[in-house]
Formats: C-alpha cells, sequence, structure tokens
C-alpha cells in the first residue's frame, strides 16, 4: 500500500516563523583551530577575524513565502558581504560560522580549504537561504 504524507504550507511557514524571523543573524569570519559544530558561540568568536577592515555581517531575519514548486518555505536571502581594507595583507580565512545572537550553538559553518583570501580593497560576497522544507 502507499502512502503520500502532505505537510500544510502553513506548518512549514508557521515553523520558518517560530525557528527564524525576527531573530538575529550572524555571519563571521575564522580561522579553525580544530572546532566543529560541537563548539560554542563563544569559542569559534575566539578565532574570528580582527583588523583589515574586517566586521562581521548581521542582520534581523525577516518573514518569507511559501514555494509551491519546491515545496518549502524560503526565507530572504542572506547576503553576507566582506571587505578589506585598502591597505595591509587582506583578509584570510579558512571559515565561514553562521549564528543566531544569543544562542549557546552555532547554526552551521562553511569550512573553505585552501583558505581564502579577500585582497586589499576587494570584497567577497557569501549568499545563502534559510528554508523549511516538507
Amino acid at each position: 500500500m502507499a502512502q503520500t504524507i502532505f505537510i500544510n504550507p502553513h506548518e512549514l511557514e508557521r515553523i520558518a516563523v517560530a525557528a527564524y524571523v525576527g531573530k538575529t543573524i550572524n555571519v563571521l569570519l575564522c580561522n579553525n583551530s580544530g572546532y566543529d559544530g560541537d563548539d560554542t558561540v563563544d569559542t569559534w568568536e575566539s578565532v574570528e577575524l580582527s583588523g583589515g577592515g574586517y566586521s562581521r555581517y548581521t542582520t534581523t531575519i525577516a518573514t518569507g513565502n511559501y514555494d509551491a514548486i519546491n515545496q518549502w518555505y524560503s526565507l530572504p536571502s542572506i547576503v553576507a558581504e566582506f571587505n578589506a581594507s585598502s591597505t595591509g595583507a587582506g583578509l584570510s580565512f579558512d571559515t565561514v560560522v553562521i549564528y543566531f545572537s544569543g544562542e549557546t550553538y552555532i547554526h552551521s559553518h562553511i569550512s573553505q580549504s585552501p583558505s581564502v583570501t579577500i585582497q586589499p580593497g576587494a570584497s567577497l560576497t557569501f549568499e545563502f537561504n534559510l528554508i523549511t522544507d516538507d
């Protein structure tokens, strides 16, 4: 006997709103010292870049919409831009860390191998999406 499971789009929206909307998300550039998802935000912040024009990206999550084609609720894209000052060695990092303010643990991290350098006077953008999916 075949079964089909249907999760109502309004339920996917309810979950997304409860989990994300109105919360502050932070995106950090770090040089990882062997940390992973079990390490705390404080631990990751201890290896966050500093100087060279660097500043972490922060924004508040807004309401999104249901995508009927993909059958998921998608929040607005997060577009985190980082700029290196025009002088100095640029910004070198090997991990992008994403977390919500007030949380103990990070949401996720993106490892870069080899390390990435944003050249002096240049910028680099990371774009990602938060979705709830059935």
